[in-house]
């Protein structure tokens, strides 16, 4: 199976290539125009008609371009034009001289349009029929196999030739800088376009992770508010209802099922925090920071150390990420840093809220296994606009510090 997109995409290029290559024969019919007016090169001389004859192979090879569906038939059909185009380069550079002058050029733009569009084989293919068309006619010419063609007959010295000097400046400096100039300019607006096409892939992606993780916030905040305060009021009401049935039940079985009931609500509560603390909506971040060092302390048996200044609460989306980002950076440390002390501080510097959690435990192993609680804390900060970096804390231990803006709405669009 292949993409449909990479299979237009490739099509497209090529339909460019084509349009750029008749351009570049134009170029030098229009040289081999000039060299006859200037020079005594016979009419019949294949300079003349083989750009003319390549120039016509464009149209039936667009013809099959056009007509392939699959991203490997198009490729062959590719191959089979660049294959016949080395042929008749061969057969072009023969009768212009090729082993005294500039015919070994001629294939430059051959090579380098196989070696982008084709596969690695089908470019390795071309590219040895390249060396062995051109090592063959030279070889062949060398031990008289064939006859040897000079573009110009008597010229005496070159430099005092005018067909020479023109064929020269038109062929080999004009026509082939303007087919580089113009080979160079269609790879660069083919690599532009898809640099536009990702750029604009990059921003869907980004601006759909926000709505995901604002609705992941939202789905979060109603689960914490459900557990909060229907849950635990429903375990509340069933305990005050079993009130009047104490005797019948026996001391014993009414004091069993309390226990039962508040240990629930407890854990409901806990449940309801580790989701997302209803303290964080009501009295905001520093607030629910403390709280957060109270639980990991009472959990791991670390020494955890708070330090949260804020004069003014920023957006209700940042309070939602800082929590989240020191949430996953204590759950990291009590899993894996080994740690006996914890430091969570949070500041405003300027416009920036910046966190920074702390440990003295084993320090941060780049090459360990990666998990999902640091790549998570970088995606959410990144696609809010702020940064995170992470290293080995001075002592050793390990440091996350994240900066955000200080009123930076996560679920906004950043363009």
């Amino acid at each position: 199976m292949y993409d449909i997109t990479d299979f237009d995409e490739l099509r497209r290029g090529i339909t460019r290539t084509i349009r750029v290559r008749r351009i570049t024969l134009g170029v030098f019919s229009a040289v081999a125009l000039v060299v006859l007016f200037a020079s005594r090169i016979s009419y019949l001389n294949p300079v003349f008609y083989s750009p003319l004859v390549w120039f016509l192979l464009t149209f039936p090879f667009k013809y099959l371009i056009d007509r392939q569906r699959t991203l490997r038939a198009l490729h062959w059909a590719h191959t089979g034009f660049f294959l016949t185009e080395v042929l008749l380069i061969t057969f072009l550079v023969h009768f212009m001289g090729g082993s005294e002058w500039i015919g070994v050029t001629f294939y430059m733009f051959t090579v380098i349009y196989a070696n982008i569009f084709l596969t690695r084989f089908q470019g390795s293919l071309v590219t040895f029929l390249v060396v062995l068309s051109y090592s063959g006619l030279v070889l062949l010419e060398y031990v008289g196999v064939i006859p040897h063609r000079s573009l110009f007959s008597a010229v005496g010295e070159p430099h005092r030739s005018l067909g020479y000097a023109l064929t020269t400046i038109l062929a080999g400096a004009v026509g082939m800088y303007a087919v580089v100039a113009l080979t160079v300019r269609s790879f660069a607006d083919v690599f532009a376009h898809k640099n536009r096409v990702l750029a604009r892939r990059e921003r869907e992606l980004s601006r759909l992770s926000r709505r995901l993780l604002t609705a992941q916030d939202e789905e979060r905040r109603r689960i914490a508010r459900t557990l909060h305060d229907d849950l635990i009021q429903t375990l509340a009401a069933i305990k005050l209802r079993l009130t009047p049935h104490k005797e019948r039940l026996g001391p014993g079985a009414y004091g069993e099922v309390c226990e039962i009931i508040d240990r629930s609500i407890e854990q409901t509560r806990s449940l309801a925090y580790s989701v997302r603390p209803p303290l964080l909506d009501d009295l905001g971040l520093v607030p629910s920071l403390e709280r957060l060092g109270e639980s990991v302390a009472a959990e791991s048996g670390l020494a955890v150390e708070v330090e949260a200044h804020l004069s003014e609460r920023p957006h209700v989306g940042v309070e939602s990420l800082l929590f989240f980002v020191a949430q996953e950076a204590m759950q990291n440390v009590i899993r894996h840093a080994e740690a006996d002390r914890v430091s969570l501080a949070l500041h405003a510097e300027g416009k920036t809220l910046r966190l920074t959690v702390r440990d003295d435990g084993v320090g941060f192993r780049p090459d360990g296994p990666p998990g999902l609680g640091l790549p998570g804390i970088r995606e959410r900060v990144e696609v809010s606009g702020g940064t995170v970096s992470i290293g080995q804390a001075p002592g050793g231990g390990t440091i996350v510090t994240v900066e955000v803006p200080f009123d930076a709405d996560p679920s906004r669009d950043r363009r």
